[in-house]
């Protein structure tokens, strides 16, 4: 039995964030019915910007945010369509949604709503900026209050150089998992009690957690953006190769690492008795001399040599991978991190995991999307429509 078997889950939201926390609700056993307007999520045909091909069976951008689910279409603007939307929650564990505060408002899907009427049901929804205060009601994608917002991009990117290029789905993904074990811990208490928690994250929260560590220093004077000389430690920093590749160093006990690196990795025994280089990392002092020092070194070689040194003496390194190196990595296939998944056109595409692994699931299931209301009829005739229901609803506009 999987973690979530027997757990029903109605989302109604699009693009990235809720989307896959439901996804990984539905990949932990959960049964997920994602409900979309006539439209379809507007996400559906955002691919091209994502440079992922479109078929007619799906599209892997959009898959990727939502394998595994049913796909039902209800016009919620309708009474018909908003009464179909109140059944399928009435019969689900969790509502989960990312439509704004105000959007709700209009369709009287509220916590305050569902509540009411379902007082066992949990209510979850990612915002983009919090439930409170002067934005509750503003837009908010990953890239403004997730990575805008927070700091990540301003206080992130190299100091005196422009700001870092950002992936989608980034700061969506954190929230996704962030929210998906909010859910879990919700599920919990309402199997104790019977009362459904309201249950929210958002974006900009997601991110100032993230960043806690970055901000707790701010507040103590550390400045930011940073420059490559101005580090905590030259043992804690990313050096260029000979061929253009870079090596990450992450040894925290300077002291007692800085002569072994030296002598072993370096063939540079002067360096390890240098007076220069004693107790930097905790005087703060001649960092940026290490730091020089050690690019001039790693210049010397390859990529490929150093992490060669590196691991045969166990030195706790990286060298700092592409996207395109991921998708070759033994690593990740070993673990599936990573699944093959071939559509019925004969395209194969390389999707992520779920980031947690349960014994219960030996593999994780990934199923593509289809086209708008895929599943509207099957799924609405679980909830007493006969299709004659249906076909007057799809005659109608409330649903497709």
């Amino acid at each position: 039995m999987k973690p979530l078997e027997g757990i029903k889950v109605v989302e109604l939201s699009t693009y990235f964030a809720a989307p896959m926390c439901a996804r990984i609700l539905a990949d932990w056993g959960a049964e997920v019915i994602k409900i979309e307007g006539p439209k379809g999520d507007p996400y559906r045909h955002a691919y091209k910007g994502q440079r992922t091909p479109q078929f007619e069976e799906g599209c892997p951008s959009f898959d990727l945010e939502n394998s595994n689910k049913s796909f039902v279409c209800l016009n919620a603007k309708s009474e018909k369509g908003r009464d179909a939307i109140l059944k399928l929650i009435a019969g689900a564990d969790v509502f989960l949604t990312n439509n704004r505060p105000k959007a709700l408002q209009k369709m009287e899907l509220t916590y305050d709503d569902i509540h009411k009427l379902y007082p066992n049901v949990v209510y979850a929804e990612i915002l983009g900026y919090g439930a409170k205060g002067p934005m509750k009601d503003r837009p908010g994608y990953d890239y403004t209050a997730f990575f805008s917002r927070s700091g990540l991009m301003a206080d992130l990117s190299p100091k005196g150089e422009s700001v870092m290029s950002t992936c989608a789905g980034f700061g969506d993904h954190a929230a996704a998992i962030t929210l998906a074990g909010g859910i879990a811990a919700a599920l919990v208490k309402a199997k104790m009690t019977g009362v459904g928690e309201h249950v929210t994250t958002s974006l900009y929260q997601t991110a100032i957690y993230i960043l806690s560590n970055g901000i707790l220093c701010a507040e103590y004077g550390r400045e930011y953006p940073r420059s490559h000389f101005d580090c905590n430690s030259p043992l804690l920093q990313c050096y260029k190769c000979k061929d253009g590749e870079w090596i990450y160093l992450s040894m925290p006990e300077y002291d007692k690492m800085w002569p072994i690196i030296c002598t072993k990795i370096f063939d540079r025994p002067d360096l390890a008795t240098d007076p220069r280089f004693y107790c930097i990392a905790e005087t703060n002092k001649r960092i940026d001399e290490a730091v020089r020092t050690l690019d001039d070194i790693f210049i010397l070689h390859d990529s490929e040599y150093w992490d060669k040194k590196m691991v045969e003496n166990d030195i706790a390194h990286e060298k700092l991978a592409h996207f395109k190196d991921v998708l070759k990595d033994e690593q990740a296939w070993a673990n599936d991190f990573l699944q093959e998944y071939t559509y019925p056109c004969g395209e194969k595409t390389a999707f992520s995991s779920t980031p947690v692994c349960f014994s219960s699931i030996e593999k994780m299931p990934f199923k593509h999307s289809g086209k708008v209301g895929r599943d509207t009829k099957e799924v609405l005739k679980k909830f007493g429509y006969t299709d004659q229901m249906i076909d007057e609803m799809i005659a109608a506009g409330d649903a497709k």
